[in-house]
């Protein structure tokens, strides 16, 4: 006679592979995410850049929920702080790489553009951290 289990299967997080193709996809979401609240607010009055602190706030939120359990496979609020450091940070990075590539020349669209690799591959070293998860590691191991 077998014993059955009655309590929920585990969620069997995305493979690395796959996990990358979930950020960058997330990405594209929690951008068109952010950008609408932003514009939402500017068109309904607010003054742009307390809409630019709204849309922060409110797009750590929406994208630890994207990132948490799209991409990552990860449950709960208890990396919410460590994560929205990893924003603050992430930020900085890119406005300094931003003001670097604008001071060798490059206009801001072009200096943006060119920043766009490292920060995207330092968002997702950031917020896999942030979420317990080791980039590199055999399986991905949670941390």
């Amino acid at each position: 006679m077998t014993v059955r289990s009655f309590s929920k299967p585990v969620d069997t997080p995305p493979s690395p592979r796959s996990r990358v193709v979930r950020f960058l996809g997330a990405g594209v979401i929690n951008t068109a995410f952010g950008y609408s609240v932003f514009a939402a607010l500017v068109f309904l009055g607010a003054h742009p850049q307390v809409a630019l602190i709204v849309q922060f706030v409110i797009g750590v939120i929406w994208n630890y929920w994207i990132h948490g359990r799209y991409v990552f496979g990860v449950r709960g609020y208890a990396r919410l702080p460590l994560y929205a450091l990893s924003y603050v940070i992430i930020y900085f990075a890119n406005a300094f790489l931003l003001r670097a590539f604008m001071v060798a020349g490059l206009n801001a669209y072009l200096a943006q553009a060119v920043a766009l690799g490292p920060v995207v591959i330092l968002s997702y070293v950031m917020i896999s951290h942030a979420l317990g998860v080791r980039p590199g590691a055999k399986g991905d191991e949670q941390l």
